[in-house]
């Protein structure tokens, strides 16, 4: 009997000692396992490029990490969801997507849930009812964005007076958003818009750079012109080029250019006295917090749905400071 009682005790001390040795708690299994975080942008693009910079910087910062940067050669495409559903195949850890097509992005989606694989949005969002289908949002209050914008034309022009709007896509619901924060602000001023705008570039730099020619042109009186994102700054020598057959007027303030964003060619080109203001975003803050939100998401800490990432007012006067989180 004490025999058998002694066998008893050493194959249990056995399996305790086997227990303890090959249950490893969650954190440490995350310390082993190479996490990767795919970061999918709109298109491949300045603005972007930046995201990925933040992306980065949070995989160097924490061990374990890997930062994967893949997205489409131009906006509008089906190629977006494409990638999204090849890097489900793949077995990524987490996906933070812009999505350039909202509505179509939900399959892709609805399909990394059932896999497991915690979704994010940055920069854009889904519509309202199919927010459920990713954990959380990181990035600008896109009406805030038009309002800055609508803000600093009435600071400089009170007076009111013709204005035209420029956009990209015109299915995107973030810069819907931020044409009604422009026209919230200016919707009980002396403002009106010319015809035939907002005008779309389609997210094409070198069209949006056209579209303003055009406009300037047909609108030789023209008082405000405001892009809601970078589009017409990005190919910069062409926007020089178009700003400075106005120069004499935007000096004198005839007329007003504010364009949302803060890259650096757009930050020369504000210092050079080429637009007015310059309402930055933080992209990069957006894809370094959306790898760190995947990973909280990894280890089963709750999130904020909505994770704001602030936006910059940036003029002529302080051109050389204000430019924050990134």
């Amino acid at each position: 009997m004490a025999g058998r009682l002694a066998g008893s005790l050493f194959i249990a001390g056995c399996c305790l000692a086997l227990f303890e040795f090959s249950a490893p708690t969650i954190a440490a299994e995350l310390e082993e396992k190479e996490l990767t975080f795919a970061v999918v942008p709109k298109f491949m693009h300045p603005f972007f490029e930046r995201a990925h910079g933040g992306c980065k910087k949070a995989a160097a910062e924490h061990s374990g990490m890997k930062c994967k940067f893949i997205g489409p050669a131009k906006s509008g495409t089906d190629e977006q969801v494409q990638i999204v559903h090849d890097l489900i195949s793949q077995g990524v850890s987490g996906i933070a997507v812009a999505p350039s097509n909202p509505a179509a992005m939900v399959s892709a989606f609805k399909r990394a849930r059932e896999a497991g694989i915690p979704v994010t949005t940055f920069d854009a969002d889904l519509i309202e009812r199919d927010r459920p289908m990713r954990k959380a949002y990181i990035g600008s209050r896109n009406f805030d964005i038009g309002v800055a914008l609508a803000q600093r034309l009435v600071e400089l022009k009170p007076e009111g007076g013709t204005l035209a709007i420029q956009s990209g896509e015109p299915s995107a619901d973030n810069l819907r958003e931020r044409i009604e924060g422009v026209r919230s602000v200016l919707k009980d001023r002396n403002w009106r818009e010319v015809p035939g705008t907002p005008v779309y570039c389609n997210d094409d730099d070198l069209l949006a750079v056209q579209q303003m020619e055009d406009l300037l042109g047909k609108y030789d009186k023209l008082d405000g012109f405001l892009s809601v994102g970078a589009w017409p700054q990005v190919p910069h020598s062409a926007y020089r080029r178009v700003a400075q057959k106005h120069q004499a007027r935007i000096e004198g303030n005839e007329l007003i250019i504010v364009v949302a964003d803060t890259l650096e060619m757009q930050m020369s080109i504000l210092k050079d006295g080429l637009s007015h203001g310059q309402i930055g975003q933080r992209p990069n803050e957006m894809g370094y917090r959306s790898v760190l939100i995947l990973r909280d998401l990894i280890e089963g800490r709750s999130v904020p749905e909505f994770i704001y990432t602030g936006l910059d007012l940036c003029t002529p006067q302080n051109a050389d400071s204000c430019v924050g989180g990134d």
